[in-house]
């Protein structure tokens, strides 16, 4: 009877440690290189110097979440160049640095939006690049690239795309999607 007893507590000692093992080759929540995330932002500084220059700046503050990450802050430090019409009367170009602070380290994007008039208002839509040297935590040495939209009426910024941790790069095999290409 003791020998059937040591059997099954070996078999389930072995079922628990397997559990433990497949639990932590899961690894970290963006395993699948999805980023998600979604911010209500308010603005909070702005220059105005477009009558003599055409540029305009803000600094946003808001929060949200990310997506496997959960919820987030974000600081977003925006130049806007009026002089130039993109998408025609009443657009302009957007260059932006967005922090992202998470429990897990801070996520720092690099942003190029294009905003145009829409029939809702301005609409921004435009890419953002992954900056992994400026990044900390698990964000540290992160690669990745997407897509931002920016509703202005609501001041809603939603960014969809890419995210590939330093420390993933080592257990995921190389899809041949070089998120490091043209480096600005």
């Amino acid at each position: 009877m003791n020998a059937r007893r040591l059997a099954l507590l070996i078999l389930a000692l072995s079922a628990l440690a397997s559990a433990v093992g497949l639990t932590a080759a899961a690894g970290k929540p963006n395993d699948g290189n999805r980023f998600e995330a979604t911010f209500a932002e308010t603005n909070v500084s702005i220059t105005n110097r477009i009558a003599d220059l055409g540029v305009f700046q803000l600094i946003n503050t808001g929060s949200g979440t990310v997506e496997g990450f959960g919820p987030a802050t974000t600081v977003l430090g925006v130049t806007q160049d009026r002089s130039v019409e993109p998408c025609g009367p009443g657009s302009w170009t957007n260059a932006a640095v967005r922090r992202i602070v998470l429990e897990e380290g801070v996520l720092v994007l690099r942003e190029l939006v294009h905003v145009c008039q829409t029939a809702s208002g301005p609409l921004g839509t435009g890419t953002y690049k992954v900056d992994g040297a400026s990044s900390t935590g698990v964000f540290a040495g992160a690669r990745g690239r997407g897509r931002s939209t920016i509703h202005l009426p609501t001041l809603t910024a939603t960014l969809s795309g890419k995210l590939k941790l330093a420390e993933s790069d080592r257990d995921s095999d190389d899809d041949g999607d070089d998120d490091d290409s043209d480096d600005d």
